[in-house]
């Protein structure tokens, strides 16, 4: 039995995982000294078969658990061994775990695999019966999500303050997870309101992309070349960072292409019924779009996308990325 747990959203596949090991801590081995976790980065083959074959000890099987194979830019021929031991006659006794943070299916067949990945092993465990993808949430997708969570953790939230909530913080769940623990434990029982989120949630992330917009927009290069250093120094992902900014400048163009049509007079609030954005978000963006021109930010808009496209299928330092579109904006 082989579990590939895989995708950009590493929150569900971690919990997925977790679940996993659960599972079989309750029904198989609750001493759990048949799991055995296993980083794919350093792992050799011949300690990989080891722990497939080994033999599960006073249980019926045994849990192995192979974390990050896939994505190091090393170790192809290690990949391929690990690969033609999977292909041959593995034990019943063992379940084997793929967990690999971050690694996405190639959307074509002409599509480049991730640096480091073998394709020849993701080809053969994506086909398994047990491989699960785990895509980014749409918008919708998350507010259900956290609005899940409040209700699991038997806390309450105004659905306005959970709009703004989601609408901060965007797909990253392991932030929404923390900050729906650290409103939950604020609130005391109480529903968490608008003025708690607007408190709450105002990490250094956020303020610093709308910096970031305000340097760009400016033309201050080298303040928004700090910014995004700061931000990839003080370990922020750099596809969680691309997103903000995407996002941000997603609404840059949403609110710029409303006012010039219809004109600036509309209200935050209406604005936001209009584009499906929380009041807070427009106000800020609001005041941000004077420093652009429409075709200037479908200029950057793209440039953004393509920085995202290069992130996933190139080993090129994100930091040059970044530069790049800092030089061109």
């Amino acid at each position: 039995m082989i579990f590939f747990l895989f995708g950009p959203d590493t929150f569900r596949s971690r919990q997925k995982l977790k679940e996993i090991k659960a599972k079989f801590i309750k029904e198989v081995d609750k001493s759990a000294l048949n799991i055995e976790t296993l980083g794919g980065q350093d792992l050799e083959p011949v300690a990989f078969k080891q722990a497939v074959f080994a033999v599960p000890f006073l249980a019926k099987k045994r849990l192995v658990i192979v974390e990050n194979l896939l994505g190091s830019p090393r170790g192809q021929k290690k990949q391929k061994e690990i690969l033609e031991i999977l292909e041959t006659n593995l034990p019943q006794e063992t379940i084997i775990v793929f967990w690999e943070g971050g690694l996405t299916r190639p959307k074509t067949k002409k599509s480049r695999p991730a640096a480091g990945k073998s394709p020849g092993l993701f080809n053969f465990l994506k086909k398994e019966k047990l491989a699960q993808e785990f895509n980014l949430l749409n918008q919708n997708e998350v507010f259900r999500w956290a609005a899940s969570e409040v209700k699991k953790r038997g806390g309450k939230i105004n659905p306005d303050a959970l709009k703004l909530l989601t609408d901060l913080v965007g797909d990253d769940l392991w932030q929404l997870n923390s900050e729906v623990d650290k409103l939950l434990a604020q609130a005391r029982g109480k529903a968490v309101g608008l003025i708690e989120v607007s408190e709450l949630v105002k990490t250094k992330l956020e303020e610093d992309i709308y910096k970031l917009t305000d340097a760009l927009g400016q033309k201050n290069k080298s303040l928004a070349t700090k910014l995004i250093g700061d931000q990839l120094k003080s370990g922020t992902n750099p596809v969680e960072l691309l997103a903000k900014i995407t996002w941000q400048f997603k609404n840059l163009l949403l609110v710029k292409e409303f006012s010039q049509k219809n004109g600036l007079g509309y209200a935050a609030d209406r604005l936001s019924y209009q584009l499906g954005l929380h009041p807070f978000v427009v106000k800020k963006t609001l005041a941000q779009i004077k420093f652009f021109q429409p075709n200037q930010l479908k200029q950057l808009y793209r440039r953004l996308l393509e920085i995202d496209y290069k992130l996933k299928i190139s080993q090129t330092d994100p930091e040059v990325l970044f530069d790049l579109l800092v030089i061109k904006s």
